[in-house]
């Protein structure tokens, strides 16, 4: 899977849980989690849970507090997803 796939599959999950209005800008990679989001650390722990559902992986905990972006969470999940990938 690349990054664009994941990407979106990471956009479609977080869509169910943005705090937002609907007029708001689209999604992008730089979207901001809890600036712009408003994604509380109840709704991230079911965000977790669903990516890791989705993808098959394991998300540890401790990431969580890096995870300041759209794109934070899309390198994670692809570290996870594709290990033996080239940085």
């Amino acid at each position: 899977m690349n990054r664009t796939e994941i990407l979106q599959e990471v956009f479609d999950v977080l869509r169910r849980y943005e705090g937002r209005g609907a007029n708001q800008a689209p999604l992008t990679e730089s979207t901001g989690l809890v600036n712009e989001l408003n994604i509380n650390s109840a709704r991230m722990v079911d965000i977790v849970i669903d990516l890791e559902e989705k993808f098959g992986v394991s998300i540890d905990d401790t990431k969580l507090p890096k995870l300041e972006t759209v794109s934070d969470v899309v390198t994670l999940v692809d570290g996870l997803v594709n290990p033996n990938k080239a940085s």
